[in-house]
């Protein structure tokens, strides 16, 4: 048996059969470190089972041996010193928590173990493993002198060996750094030494942790030794973090309340002002207030304290919540005149539009940490995506991506020059997700060059899928398809259906033979994209319950390949074209596309009656949510044409009726003209004079204000209104009409007719003759 399969043995579970076959291979192998450690490891899972105490035996008896035996065969592998070092102090840790404390490291031992420490110090690639059991190694035995000096050399170490990982080495300090705190507060002795106020102050900008129990324990540090400063400083960096945290809320309530005490005794800079409204704000109900009283606090603190950002901040933002926007406005600018706050502002910018209508052009330059300015971003983003006016957007979208652009800078700041204090949640995927909307900022501007650039450098700081999707789409907008088949590469090198979103990778999938139809073989990529948009196709047959999330990103993967298509087609004979379209809805007859084209292939041969089935089948099969408001009034468009054509009036009027309104909001005036033309001839023929004569009037009336001139489409209308008023009897108004249309020189010679015919009740007509 040799090691391969002893290892197989030990994959699959076989742990007495994998300890018995490496005892008999190390038999004539005695030397074979590979078996040796398996052999340790084996041991060690087989125990695991029945208890730490169990562990803790086999540690001593069976396993630690084993692992020094290595050491003198390989000298220089760490292998051996880190996993003895792993097993003994994790075990030790395990048996303290359930209350079986037993000893690997001892007074007598403790050489050895200290040892192995510093020989993994002394490997720079190994030594914050090394650091790390040899802090635990001096905790276990209650070293504290040594413990001290060992926590001081590990974060001057990882303040070297991190320096270009802002993230990493602020964590890594940070645990360290808390220990020494700990150690400080705890041994009276050792604090004399030194100033731990100081410590604490120094050290508090770089701190991070997950834990909000450790702000809470330094704040109760500051606190024993009155310097109440020190502890708001702290408290406001927990504000920062989770508040969904019980932890944290029961924290920040009972320190509300201290600060409260502390404030009728005179205590009262700024910061606690603001602390205490934004805890009354946030937790109304833990401490027994009204929803409203963090707003009557700010203002009374406006009368005794004119020049206090906070209470200016929270004013305003309780008026914003309340839609009192004007109002707002005027407290968020006293609040930024005092500080230049990135939240206050954003708040501002959208109280002011909903106030008034106008909005800010520029956008101040602010301290605020990165993650602040990427939220708020975010939030300024939501704001503009709720506005139909493309102006308003569009604006709103400058200020927006001019937010983006500060995080951007102000994290290139944090993670390259070591500037802001440490955020802990202000990381570098919270930098690349601020690339990403930066380069979807980017691309809706039509930036597509600035939207490459800025997700290239997204993804050099982390890995998610969203940044391959705006690179990939911002550079085949730019047109640069060799970027973008590069951008592809890279991602189906990292993810393939069943490790992305399904939706998301087909849309990738179509964007590929977008790109590789520019670069290369067309004829060959035409035939890959059929058989992609078939396999969408299929897809949809089988799976015909998509959510409507999902639906979007379908959509838009089939979109991509039936433009492709589309393309090639366009300019192909109609009959090719037709015959095409048609196979395909015959096969997928719940396909919106092939519906499309067919009803404007019907409309170039001027087959009515099949327009009129073709845009009824493409306004069914499309998703309602997902046909934008243009496409839905063009067909809405084909069909009541269509309607008037085949003679089917009363159908037609109908449809006109129930979609006048939507149709006037989504077309251009030029283009919404034709249509009500054709309302006018279908209330025409359907005998509604009334409506006919008020879409008459609605028709000169954008006639005239647009300033245009006599064309063929008021022809088509008046004409139509001639017929109507002679058909209803009505021979005198006919008649005016019809002589409005001969006034001009190049009319329609039906006019000349309708004149000749159409006679004046003569005077003899009075008496019946």
């Amino acid at each position: 048996m040799n090691y391969d399969d002893l290892e197989q043995l030990f994959y699959s579970g076989e742990l007495a059969a994998c300890i018995d076959g490496c005892v008999h291979y190390l038999i004539d192998h005695p030397g074979d470190v590979e078996v040796i450690f398996l052999l340790a490891v084996a041991k060690h899972d087989l125990a695991y089972p029945n208890g730490h105490e169990a562990v803790y035996e086999t540690l001593q008896a069976e396993v630690i041996p084993l692992l020094r035996s290595m050491i003198p065969l390989e000298p220089e592998n760490p292998r051996a010193r880190f996993n003895i070092l792993n097993y003994i102090l994790g075990n030790e840790y395990d048996l303290f928590q359930i209350a079986r404390p037993k000893k690997h490291v001892t007074a007598e031992n403790k050489d050895e173990f200290i040892g192995y420490a510093k020989d993994l110090i002394a490997v720079k690639e190994h030594a914050v493993y090394g650091y790390d059991f040899l802090i635990r190694i001096h905790e276990s035995l209650g070293d504290d002198e040594e413990l001290l000096l060992a926590l001081d050399q590990a974060i001057a170490f990882f303040d070297v060996f991190f320096k270009h990982e802002r993230d990493i080495k602020d964590r890594n300090i940070s645990i360290t750094w808390m220990k020494k705190i700990y150690l400080l507060d705890r041994n009276k002795d050792l604090a004399m030494e030194s100033n731990i106020l100081e410590i604490i102050e120094t050290g508090l900008p770089r701190f991070v942790s997950g834990h909000a129990g450790q702000y809470f324990d330094l704040a109760e540090i500051a606190q024993e030794h009155n310097n109440f400063d020190l502890a708001l400083k702290i408290l406001l960096k927990v504000v920062r973090g989770d508040d969904e945290n019980d932890q944290i809320q029961e924290g920040l309530v009972k320190w509300h309340q201290r600060f409260s005490d502390l404030i009728d005794k005179g205590f009262h800079p700024t910061d606690v002002l603001y602390f205490q409204l934004l805890v009354e704000r946030a937790y109304p109900e833990r401490l027994q207030i009204a929803e409203d009283y963090y707003y009557q606090h700010a203002l009374e603190i406006i009368q005794r304290y004119p020049n206090t950002y906070g209470a200016f901040h929270f004013a305003g933002t309780y008026l914003y919540e309340q839609g009192d926007f004007d109002q707002a406005v005027s407290y968020f600018r006293n609040a930024l005149a005092i500080q230049q706050q990135v939240t206050t502002w954003r708040r501002m910018v959208e109280s002011r539009f909903l106030a008034n209508g106008t909005l800010e052009e520029q956008v101040p330059q602010f301290k605020d940490i990165p993650r602040d300015l990427y939220n708020e971003g975010v939030n300024l983003d939501a704001f503009l995506k709720n506005m139909e006016e493309s102006a308003v957007k569009e604006a709103l979208r400058n200020l927006d991506v001019m937010i983006y652009q500060q995080s951007f800078e102000a994290f290139r700041k944090y993670f390259e020059e070591d500037k802001y204090e440490s955020d802990l949640f202000g990381d570098e995927h919270c930098w690349a997700m601020c690339c990403n909307n930066l380069a979807i900022a980017y691309t809706a501007q039509g930036n597509y060059h600035d939207a490459v650039e800025v997700a290239q450098e997204g993804l050099k700081h982390a890995e998610f899928q969203e940044l391959h999707y705006s690179l990939v789409e911002a550079a085949i907008e730019s047109n640069d398809y060799l970027t973008a088949q590069e951008a592809l590469q890279t991602y189906f090198d990292q993810y393939n259906q069943e490790t992305a979103s399904y939706y998301k990778y087909l849309q990738m999938q179509a964007n590929l033979v977008i790109v590789n139809h520019q670069l290369g073989d067309e004829e060959t990529e035409l035939n890959h994209a059929k058989d992609l948009l078939f396999a969408i196709y299929d897809h949809y047959q089988e799976n015909p319950d998509i959510s409507d999330y999902d639906f979007r990103d379908f959509e838009a993967a089939k979109n991509t390949i039936e433009t492709l298509l589309y393309q090639e087609y366009e300019h192909k004979p109609a009959a090719v074209r037709q015959q095409y379209y048609e196979e395909i809805a015959a096969k997928y007859p719940d396909e919106a596309n092939p519906q499309y084209n067919l009803m404007q292939i019907y409309n170039e041969q001027e087959d009515y009656q099949q327009v009129n089935r073709a845009a009824r089948l493409y306004m069914e099969n499309k998703q309602a949510f997902l046909i934008n408001d243009f496409d839905k009034a063009k067909t809405l468009y084909m069909i009541v044409k269509s309607h008037f054509l085949i003679g089917q009036y009363r159908e037609g009027a109908a449809l006109f009726s129930e979609y006048d309104s939507f149709v006037e909001q989504s077309l251009e005036s030029t283009e919404y003209v034709i249509w009500l033309s054709y309302g006018v001839k279908l209330l025409s023929k359907s005998g509604d004079l009334e409506g006919m004569e008020s879409l008459v009037s609605h028709f000169q009336s954008i006639y005239n204000q647009e300033n245009w001139s006599y064309d063929s489409d008021s022809e088509g209308v008046y004409l139509a209104q001639a017929t109507a008023l002679y058909q209803h009897g009505n021979l005198k108004e006919a008649h005016k009409v019809l002589d409005y249309v001969l006034s001009f020189d190049d009319h329609d010679k039906i006019a000349d007719h309708y004149k000749q015919t159409w006679k004046k009740p003569g005077f003899l007509s009075k008496f019946g003759f």
